[in-house]
């Protein structure tokens, strides 16, 4: 297949389907702290760890890690539609459905690899997506590691300090 001056060398290819190779490794790590009395959630430390391939701009991809990772922490912690019994939408505005800004995301520590993509002619990666699609189930499963010891197997995000509170209660966990 080609596009342009790149050719891609699919590893499957069927009349209706193709499979590309992904050469993309991506490393979350984080160290959380839940607030017994307000199931609070706070991230202590978040590594992420990116396979950048060829860096072109240093600045333009670590903004873009850092959007990913913030993007990332809203379906995880905040971004919820709520619908009332009668199907009314109860977060309807900006008020009511937190979009994370700088305020609620931890200071990222970045850490970058370098494979160079043998399908772009200067070895160049996307790194805007990544973040967004691994930070929320390693959000996810940090909290539910630090509650493991109660018998906490799993939680749906977003996981509000709502959530956590009830949680926390539920297995007898007070103030």
């Amino acid at each position: 297949m080609q596009a342009g001056n790149l050719h891609f060398m699919p590893t499957f290819m069927s009349d209706t389907q193709m499979v590309l190779p992904i050469e993309k490794v991506v490393y979350y790590a984080q160290e959380i702290c839940v607030v017994i009395a307000t199931g609070e959630i706070k991230i202590r430390r978040f590594v992420a760890v990116d396979d950048c391939g060829h860096i072109i701009n240093p600045m333009i991809v670590e903004g873009q890690i850092e959007g990913g990772l913030t993007m990332g922490l809203a379906p995880a912690m905040f971004e919820e539609i709520v619908y009332d019994d009668n199907g009314q939408n109860l977060t309807g505005t900006l008020a009511d459905y937190l979009v994370p800004t700088a305020v609620e995301s931890p200071k990222w520590e970045l850490g970058k690899t370098i494979t160079p993509s043998p399908h772009h002619p200067l070895g160049a990666k996307g790194v805007g997506e990544s973040p967004t699609v691994g930070a929320p189930p390693a959000i996810a499963n940090a909290i539910v590691d630090a509650m493991w010891h109660l018998g906490v197997r799993h939680l749906d995000i977003p996981i509000t300090p709502q959530k956590v509170w009830r949680v926390l209660r539920k297995h007898g966990v007070t103030d």
